[in-house]
């Protein structure tokens, strides 16, 4: 049983579905609720929550492992300011109380509107050990550095049951949904995407490449569960894409991962996981996986399948094709 300082007994690591909860800690609790008035309290309490999650940011501490818990249906900003919220304490972890786990429409919401600034993304992670649960990240900025919803330049991070959509800057090539450089990160149970927003070029939901955050890449990444949701009217667009020759290091494993084109999009993707180059420092490795709305799953040496992986039009295996 976990104390909280308002007196309320909670049971620690509440099952919410999906494997999600609020993990059990030795560190602190903290609230954030978009209703209170002002910029809200302490954020100790329900009754003293804070109104922005920037606030929370500023009182972790550091490798405490502290929770921080979203109320539901609200639409959560970073800050007064609106901009993005810059991650960089290791070990917190940040959960939206929706009642239950889902893949879309998390009623906790973690959002971005037009900002000015150098913001790249809703949050930009580059700790270590941090975890999101419940939260859905929403970004409709326009300004030209913000291209993503969720930025992970971080180490060990875990994303559970999240839903990440970034609805702006569909027609820009260097744009995406998640921005993926992290270290051992571990998505699970989350939807990359929309099948409403339409990309009219060759843009990915999950972008690889490597050093867009200075110094990180993506090595020894596990997806698991997850889905992957396009619309396109650019056969060029794909769900999962890099530029480089070494934008994976070590391995990424996609396990049990589902991709969607949505049949009310003008064409097909041509692959569905896609890298400008053969990959020389690290394998891509599907398994379980099924794809529908694209040309193939991938044709790009040094990505491969575990299994047969279903299509409208061909099936794939061992070496994609």
């Amino acid at each position: 049983m976990t104390t909280f300082a308002d007196g309320v007994f909670q049971h620690g690591g509440m099952p919410t579905g999906g494997g999600g909860g609020i993990p059990n800690t030795f560190g602190d609790y903290y609230f954030v609720d978009a209703n209170v008035s002002g910029g809200g309290g302490d954020g100790k309490t329900k009754a003293t929550a804070f109104k922005y999650a920037g606030k929370a940011n500023s009182a972790i501490v550091t490798n405490n492992h502290d929770v921080v818990m979203f109320n539901a249906n609200s639409a959560i900003n970073t800050a007064e300011t609106n901009t993005e919220m810059t991650l960089t304490k290791n070990r917190s972890h940040w959960v939206g109380l929706g009642g239950g786990s889902r893949y879309l429409g998390q009623r906790s919401r973690w959002t971005m509107g037009v900002t000015t600034g150098s913001a790249i993304a809703v949050v930009q992670n580059t700790g270590v050990g941090n975890t999101f649960t419940n939260l859905k990240f929403d970004s409709s900025d326009t300004l030209a550095t913000s291209l993503y919803a969720f930025a992970d330049g971080g180490e060990y991070t875990q994303l559970t049951n999240c839903e990440i959509v970034k609805s702006t800057d569909l027609d820009q090539t260097t744009a995406a949904m998640i921005l993926c450089n992290g270290d051992s990160a571990y998505y699970k149970n989350c939807a990359f995407g929309s099948l409403v927003h339409i990309l009219s070029v060759k843009r990915s939901i999950m972008l690889m490449n490597r050093t867009t955050i200075s110094g990180k890449v993506a090595r020894d990444v596990v997806i698991e569960d997850c889905i992957f949701l396009i619309k396109t009217s650019s056969t060029d667009a794909s769900c999962i894409h890099g530029s480089g020759a070494t934008d994976i290091e070590r391995f990424m494993l996609l396990k049990n991962c589902q991709f969607i084109n949505a049949v009310l999009g003008s064409a097909n993707c041509d692959q569905m996981v896609e890298f400008d180059s053969a990959q020389t420092e690290g394998y891509v490795l599907a398994t379980g996986c099924s794809e529908v709305g694209a040309t193939a799953f991938s044709t790009t040496t040094g990505v491969f399948t575990a299994d047969p992986v279903a299509s409208a039009t061909s099936v794939s295996a061992v070496q994609a094709s």
